[in-house]
């Protein structure tokens, strides 16, 4: 079982992390972090907005 606390830091520490990366840092499968991250009500939504380039 994750430990919340740490992983409400690992988002802090590291809020640009995919779940996988989360996964290895914490020894724990992927799917743990989902599950862990919805527990916590946190959300990773796309911009948006579209990009531009000139």
């Amino acid at each position: 079982m994750i430990d919340l606390e740490v992983l409400r830091q690992d988002v802090l520490d590291y809020p640009d992390a995919y779940q996988y990366e989360r996964a290895k840092r914490l020894g724990v499968a992927q799917n743990a972090i989902f599950l862990a991250l919805k527990k916590l009500d946190i959300t990773y939504k796309k911009n948006s907005e579209a990009s531009q380039s000139n």
